[in-house]
């Protein structure tokens, strides 16, 4: 069997399940053979080893079994980063990138970010690797997706002097340093809704997806414990699910905030933003 044998063997059984079936299969070839895009149109002649062609069909057969593609490879690009991630750990995801975006523009020279249920420690890595002159403190309760957080940071040489990985309940978490701005992808699936979920989202953790019976739990911490934390210029940037967007805006303008929303390139509101009222 060839290289371009089981891509097109794998796209034809990823049409039943994947949006992308092309992207998925290359995908799977390029981490099972070290390869770069390129290499899999330029080596695609090539003849497949006997243990190649094992680790690709049980990698296959894992996808098809709707076990994300990210679990499967253990690594994902986030903002054009290598970003390690796996099971207990919530996968990076392209609309996520809208936060590292607000908070590289809106943090001071030498400001220092807090990223709360941090994760993978994909937003603070991001944001670090692009801003060298600022610190960052990230804080998950999940032990197993803080050892992915520590992996991204020491792969991206992001020391620990600059970012401090804490293992914590955002509840229960007292910030060292008062954050310039604070970032946040939080749980906010809403309880009920998280078994009507598609299968590969079933398979991460349930604690990454849980927002509560309306979506808002965090939210909520975040605006009422958090507020004593700020500097009148400090800003706060979370992301937010499409249907609870002006609840989640609602909600901290009932704090006394001044909130806006900013919307994806689909127009979705994705991200709030909640100013200290000066």
């Amino acid at each position: 069997m060839t290289l371009n044998d089981f891509r097109i063997q794998a796209m034809h059984a990823l049409e039943e399940i994947s949006d992308n079936p092309r992207l998925e299969a290359e995908q799977l070839i390029m981490w099972a053979l070290k390869l770069s895009r390129n290499d899999v149109t330029l080596k695609r002649r090539e003849a497949l080893s006997s243990g190649k062609i094992l680790q690709l069909t049980e990698a296959l057969n894992r996808r098809l079994a709707r076990e994300p593609i990210q679990y499967i490879c253990g690594e994902w690009d986030f903002y054009g980063l290598r970003m390690f991630c796996g099971k207990g750990c919530l996968i990076p995801r392209p609309e996520t990138e809208m936060l590292v975006d607000y908070a590289i523009r809106a943090l001071p020279r030498g400001g220092h970010l807090l990223d709360l249920c941090t994760g993978s420690g994909c937003i603070a890595v991001a944001v670090l690797n692009n801003r060298p002159d600022v610190s960052a403190a990230a804080v998950d309760v999940s032990q197993a997706a803080l050892t992915y957080a520590r992996k991204n940071a020491e792969y991206h040489g992001i020391s620990e002097d600059r970012l401090k990985i804490v293992c914590s309940d955002i509840l229960d978490y007292t910030p060292f340093r008062i954050p310039d701005v604070i970032v946040s992808n939080p749980p906010y699936i809403k309880t009920d809704d998280i078994p009507r979920l598609d299968p590969e989202v079933q398979y991460e953790p349930y604690i990454a997806l849980n927002g509560g019976y309306d979506g808002l739990e965090f939210y909520k911490i975040i605006a009422s414990k958090y507020s004593r934390y700020l500097k009148n210029s400090s800003e706060i940037a979370m992301e937010v699910g499409y249907d609870i967007a002006e609840e989640v805006s609602a909600l901290f303008r009932g704090k006394r905030f001044r909130t806006e929303l900013l919307t994806d390139s689909f127009g979705i509101e994705r991200v709030c933003v909640a100013r200290m009222h000066e």
